[in-house]
């Protein structure tokens, strides 16, 4: 199949107004004369009426099997009070559609309750005594489990902190019922999951939604159950380009089956392996050099000895692995840093595309290290909008470095965007507007937050394309709009000529992918 799209402003190309895509990629830029003397009898003319023709999006940062599931899942995050939570938890029990053996899902954010420490098993055990529940929190660093999923786990007062990870406990010594880091894996290996032709069904039905958010593609931080499952949703005919990122326990599988970082097709690619530097803001367990703000002890947790997490990077590598680490607080950024920078002093680990996600916290003056690592920065400019208020409480004394996006930009340091979904929305659009004017709820009558540190659309368009591309090896034939390039394309009004509000309504017209239209206004 053969499209000519004519009558567009092309982003990246001023003097062009029209595109031939032949099969699935891009054949021609220029006239529309210049395209028609190339094209076939039976090819396929969209006008695009002044429209902006730019590449497609790619989320660089989700977990979007459990962004899918929760349609099927309890979800908590409209729930900003107890009685919010409990009246949830009921109507989900009362229209349950299919015979769960645990109830999952979450987006309980306690920084929102007034009265947090109400969230504990008790509340759960109300709607829920006979089937074990497990919800993660809003920011995934914590989880809310019932007394049956207590039991079955074993878990009692007696039961000791794991390192890296803390079991909260009521005022009489008993478990609340909340996890927090490592200690909310140690729930996984007993909880089951809906039934898998449910969830595929959910991730075929959540693409088709994301066409519209210009969103063809996205990499994902999950286990490798639900990089097959992904694989099943295309094996149905889901059309969506992937990168997993699988999690530290699967390293010796994956250094078994031989294959490498960013191997694999355009559809299908693997990543690095994902790890967890430290915790988050929201659960005051991102790891600090200074403690939060009106604590004297409190500096968030550091899931890594540095040796330890050297030799973790390290054994990756040495199976060809690039390595992709959560790092929030300013403590995880250094030795995030640190480690690549000693990774790097073996000529043969040079090449690998190492990864720090989120950065939401970094000092000034280790800017430039970043830099010289090598690393590549992972970034999420929606959660600006809903931290404000957190880094205000929490980070007073070093709310500079937060969300330092210009600064990084201005050192070089190559930069991706994604969303984090589902503990953000996935709306790329809401993240453009984000990083192009940092307020807080992405309310146009709020101050801009640290507005130094705002960014100019394109580069937040950049950041969603060419970054995106290149933070899977991508950028050659991927996220530009460049003849032989992959035909990924989406069409948005002229934002130019419009204020930056238009970001909070904005659609895709659209959507493109492989040269297949998935979304056409026209």
């Amino acid at each position: 199949m053969s499209y000519l799209l004519y009558n567009a402003i092309i982003h990246g190309h001023p003097r062009a107004d029209s595109i031939l895509i032949v099969q699935d990629s891009i054949y021609h830029v220029g006239s529309k004369a210049e395209c028609k003397i190339l094209s076939s009898e039976n090819t396929n003319e969209i006008d695009l009426r002044g429209k902006m023709l730019l590449p497609a999006f790619c989320d660089a940062h989700t977990h979007f099997v459990e962004y899918a599931k929760s349609r099927l899942l309890v979800n908590l995050i409209p729930c900003h009070s107890i009685t919010d939570i409990e009246a949830e938890l009921a109507r989900y029990r009362k229209e349950l559609s299919y015979d769960a053996k645990w109830i999952l899902g979450g987006g309980w954010n306690r920084n929102v309750l007034d009265d947090p420490m109400a969230l504990n098993k008790h509340l759960v055990d109300r709607i829920f005594p006979d089937i074990p529940v497990s919800l993660f929190s809003r920011d995934y660093h914590a989880k809310l489990l019932n007394s049956k999923a207590l039991e079955i786990a074993g878990w009692d007062h007696m039961t000791p902190d794991p390192p890296g990870g803390r079991f909260e406990r009521l005022a009489n010594g008993e478990l609340s019922g909340v996890l927090y880091e490592t200690a909310t894996e140690m729930i996984d290996r007993h909880t089951i999951a809906p039934p898998e032709t449910a969830i595929i069904q959910s991730i075929c039905d959540t693409v088709e939604s994301i066409y519209e958010l210009g969103i063809v593609g996205f990499h994902s931080m999950e286990y490798k159950a639900s990089a097959d499952l992904l694989r099943g949703a295309q094996k149905r005919g889901s059309m969506f380009r992937a990168c997993w990122h699988f999690q530290a326990s699967e390293l010796d599988l994956m250094i078994d089956s031989e294959k490498k970082s960013y191997e694999g097709d355009e559809f299908f690619k693997i990543g690095g392996l994902k790890l967890f530097g430290d915790g988050s803001l929201g659960s005051r367990t991102a790891a600090m050099f200074a403690p939060y703000s009106g604590t004297e002890s409190e500096y968030g947790i550091l899931r890594y000895e540095d040796d330890d997490l050297y030799l973790k990077m390290e054994k990756a590598a040495k199976a060809g692995f690039a390595t992709t680490i959560h790092a929030i607080g300013d403590r995880c950024t250094r030795q995030v840093i640190d480690a690549t920078l000693r990774l790097r002093q073996t000529p043969q680990y040079r090449n690998l595309l190492n990864r720090i996600e989120h950065v939401q916290s970094i000092r000034i003056q280790d800017i430039p290290d970043l830099k010289r690592s090598g690393l590549f920065a992972s970034l999420q400019p929606v959660h600006i909008a809903n931290d404000i208020p957190m880094i205000h409480k929490n980070w007073k004394h070093i709310q500079e470095e937060a969300y330092a996006f210009k600064s990084m930009l201005k050192a070089g340091i190559p930069i991706a965007f994604g969303s984090d979904t589902p503990i953000e929305t996935i709306n790329p659009f809401h993240g453009i507007y984000s990083a192009i004017t940092r307020r807080h709820q992405l309310d146009p009558s709020a101050e801009p937050f640290f507005p130094d540190e705002c960014i100019s659309a394109e580069e937040a368009i950049d950041a969603y394309t060419m970054g995106a591309a290149a933070a899977s090896r991508s950028e050659m034939i991927r996220g530009d709009i460049q003849k032989g390039y992959l035909a990924d394309l989406i069409v948005l009004e002229d934002y130019r000529s419009l204020p930056d509000e238009y970001w909070l309504e904005a659609r895709s017209l659209f959507t493109m992918i492989a040269g297949k239209v998935v979304l056409n206004t026209f």
